[in-house]
């Protein structure tokens, strides 16, 4: 008897090996395997000078079913704009918080404070006031003018909504401007390009075509996150985009993303995939895939991640989560592709 349960232990932990050898995973660097990702940002959406983000910008984009993000700055906004804001919402735009009164943390190209600056008011009291009109909870900051000091950068940090932020620098010098690299290791120093029509803090030249395009190659040549600010099109904001460059712009996305070459999402889902695939390792035990260690940093980022597993031969491509089937796309050679989120539990292949 004891020999038979010795055998069947023995039997028992052969075939889980087994299983795993002849099964593997492998988790794609971006969202459903895109070779980069990139981000269509907005800011001082609320402030009177850009009236070509709701009336230019937005519509392009709904037609092609792209999606962006708006920089709120949430002290200006009205009644008919909170309106608007709800639709675009519910259109899968982003909101990130632009401050309170855009009123500025230092003089550009020193650490001098700009007076009236107030961490307390120009974060806090925005992020509040979004939340209690719109119900939605901001997740990402992006300072005016891309200037903070250390100590707004470590009162954000505080902030348990916020995942990061854009340019947390104290110098503006126009060096933050760049391509995030896919493992960035600080998503409180997010990296951009803001539109210049001379290119002037921007990497790019108008004599190298559309600028706007550029940053989209650069991230699909190094398989990176560029992130593009704007503020107004085709109407009297700063640094305006002209009409016909962002429309060439929004027809050069939808092929990108159509193609899966380019995975286009807002700056808090694309830190939330980093960080998943950073911070919560995954193992193959047998026929399931599961968190090898959990952490403080994987359940505060969690969120799906595009996970491809070859299945070993005895199996039948079917996968469930929690006893929830989960839905796959069959790719080539035995491989399944699946969104799996690691923090809701283990994945199961059947």
């Amino acid at each position: 008897m004891k020999l038979n349960l010795h055998l069947g232990i023995i039997f028992s932990l052969y075939s889980a090996l087994a299983c795993s050898a002849n099964s593997s995973f492998e988790i794609q660097t971006w969202r459903d395997g895109a070779k980069a990702a990139h981000t269509i940002a907005h800011d001082d959406y609320c402030g009177s000078s850009v009236p070509g983000v709701e009336n230019t910008a937005l519509p392009i984009l709904n037609e092609r079913g792209l999606k962006a993000s708006l920089g709120l700055i949430a002290g200006s906004c009205k009644d008919n704009d909170w309106t608007k804001l709800k639709k675009h919402i519910a259109e899968g735009h982003e909101l990130f918080n632009h401050s309170l009164s855009h009123v500025g943390m230092l003089e550009a190209g020193s650490l001098k404070p700009i007076a009236g600056w107030n961490n307390e008011k120009e974060i806090a009291s925005a992020h509040q006031l979004v939340k209690e009109k719109l119900g939605y909870t901001m997740q990402f900051m992006a300072y005016p003018s891309d200037l903070a000091t250390p100590e707004a950068k470590a009162y954000l940090l505080t902030l348990p909504d916020y995942l990061g932020a854009r340019a947390a620098k104290h110098i503006y010098d126009g060096s933050n401007a760049g391509i995030n690299s896919s493992n960035n290791t600080d998503p409180f120093f997010i990296k951009n390009d803001v539109y210049w029509h001379d290119g002037k803090w921007s990497l790019y030249k108008p004599t190298g075509g559309n600028m706007l395009i550029q940053h989209v190659d650069a991230a699909l040549e190094n398989g990176g996150w560029s992130y593009r600010t704007m503020h107004g099109v085709a109407d009297g904001s700063w640094e305006a985009v002209p009409k016909d460059e962002y429309i060439a712009y929004a027809d050069y996305l939808l092929k990108k993303v159509a193609s899966g070459e380019l995975w286009l999402a807002g700056p808090s889902e694309i830190i939330r995939y980093q960080a998943t695939r950073e911070n919560c390792p995954l193992v193959l035990t047998g026929n399931a895939l599961k968190l090898k260690q959990n952490n403080e940093l994987c359940q505060r980022y969690a969120s799906a991640i595009t996970v491809d597993v070859q299945i070993a031969d005895e199996l039948q491509g079917q996968f469930t989560q929690n006893k929830k089937p989960l839905t796959s796309k069959k790719l080539a050679n035995g491989k399944y592709r699946i969104q799996f989120n690691p923090a809701l539990g283990d994945l199961s292949i059947n």
